[in-house]
């Protein structure tokens, strides 16, 4: 599985905790070793906001999205509180967006809804490094071929 893979799955079992659903004991299991595999290392702790998960280093294209922006950024870091987008416009620190990961090897789209923590100059120029804390429930869409492979209508009246 991979790292976004298991940020979603994070992520969907702290909405359904926080929407007062309550959680199985497979599914306490699954979110106590999600929390094991991103643990944060004794870096990520002496790091200046104290960082509560480990970040993964990752290259995936996205689309961020809110207000004015839908803009076409790269996710170079991904935590399940958060994650670190590159070549991305400016925004203001706390603003809501929606990250959009298309994942052409699985045929899913992931979306996850955040703030803007903090953002830096990438370098001269327009781009930016920007800081995002995940907030709320993901989505996660499966664009897959049908399995019927003819109409309805067609084998009724076969």
């Amino acid at each position: 599985m991979s790292a976004l893979e298991h940020v979603y799955h994070y992520r969907l079992l702290i909405g359904k905790s926080a929407a007062g659903a309550g959680l199985t004991i497979d599914e306490i299991d699954r979110l106590t070793e999600l929390e094991a595999l991103f643990a944060a290392s004794e870096a990520d702790q002496r790091a200046r906001e104290g960082r509560r998960f480990r970040r993964e280093r990752v290259d995936l294209s996205a689309v961020l999205r809110g207000g004015k922006l839908n803009d076409s950024v790269t996710v170079s870091e991904l935590a399940p509180g958060g994650m670190v987008c590159r070549s991305a416009p400016y925004a203001e620190p706390g603003d809501a967006v929606e990250i959009v990961i298309e994942d052409a090897a699985t045929s899913r789209s992931y979306r996850f809804k955040a703030t803007i923590s903090w953002l830096r100059e990438e370098h001269e120029g327009d781009d930016y490094v920007v800081g995002l804390e995940l907030v709320g429930t993901p989505v996660m869409i499966h664009h897959g071929s049908s399995q019927v492979h003819e109409p309805l209508f067609t084998r009724i009246a076969a």
